[in-house]
């Protein structure tokens, strides 16, 4: 039996991923589902540069704003949401700049068991120093990697690494189309910067002070602009202080994603600029 094809679109932030998976919509008449961690939020439409409303009126959307503001998503969980979700589409295309999502979808993931919440909350509020101290193995420096390898330690005895060398679980069988939209670099940057300005002016501010309000808990938190702008509300920089700030974390977090994209997976197909490229020769 003929597997079932999945388009994969993934790279940087402000590279025109969105653009891309809508005229590849169009093309195949598919549709098009998240794989970015923070766009799952219901709560941040702006800042985590959900497809508008408009956009989304163009081809059916799924695992968008779907996670309220106090849950943290976990890989497992978005795994298990679009395992179910794929199969039941026609012409489904993943889209989104989290790597360790769109890896986990392609390539399966390592079978770690299930972490109690009591053990992730306990881990959550140990300074990082203290969680190092307590790793028995470990080859990275990631703050969010370091604790999830003390999460595993804690609930298995084991270190992280022996569920590594382990093979992999995959969620999903399919013919996966890996897409890696990467730009200049210098074109990223400007999009980064011209993209933070436009969003302070439709309401960035006023979707985080609402954020605050709700005194949200969740992954929705760890989204670039919203501890920049939470110091802008609290009066501790100013607001141009606030768009440097905001802006500068984006272009790392940019530069991170591009290193990662460049390095990670298969793909079929690489993008300099979205708008040159020839959808035909994509969906050969």
């Amino acid at each position: 039996m003929k597997k079932q094809r999945v388009f994969v679109i993934g790279g940087p932030t402000a590279s025109g991923k969105t653009a891309l998976a809508l005229r590849l919509a169009d093309k195949l008449n598919g549709q098009i589902v998240n794989g970015d961690a923070i766009q799952v939020y219901e709560d941040l439409r702006i800042l985590s540069a959900r497809p508008s409303v408009e956009e989304e009126q163009q081809a059916p959307h799924y695992l968008f704003g779907y996670v309220d503001a106090w849950h943290h998503l976990s890989v497992a969980e978005w795994l298990q949401a679009i395992s179910s979700l794929i199969p039941t589409l026609e012409n489904p295309i993943v889209v989104g700049g989290t790597g360790m999502y769109l890896d986990s979808l392609v390539n399966g993931v390592s079978p770690i068991p299930e972490i109690p919440s009591e053990v992730r909350d306990q881990v959550r509020q140990m300074p990082i120093e203290e969680v190092k101290s307590l790793i028995k193995d470990y080859r990275f420096t990631d703050p969010q990697r370091l604790r999830r390898a003390l999460e595993v330690q804690k609930t298995t005895g084991k270190p992280i690494s022996y569920f590594q060398s382990l093979p992999k679980r995959k969620y999903i069988e399919a013919d996966f189309v890996e897409i890696h939209v990467l730009p200049d670099r210098e074109r990223v940057y400007h999009s980064c910067k011209e993209r933070f300005e436009q969003m302070i002016q439709i309401g960035a501010i006023t979707e985080v002070q609402k954020l605050l309000e709700k005194k949200a808990t969740g992954g929705v938190l760890k989204a670039i602009g919203v501890p920049e702008i939470t110091a802008y509300l609290n009066k501790k920089i100013s607001k141009e202080e606030m768009i440097l700030s905001a802006v500068t974390a984006t272009r790392q977090y940019a530069k991170r994603q591009m290193t990662w994209f460049r390095h990670h997976g298969h793909p079929k197909h690489i993008v300099t600029d979205v708008k040159q490229i020839n959808i035909e020769d994509i969906t050969k």
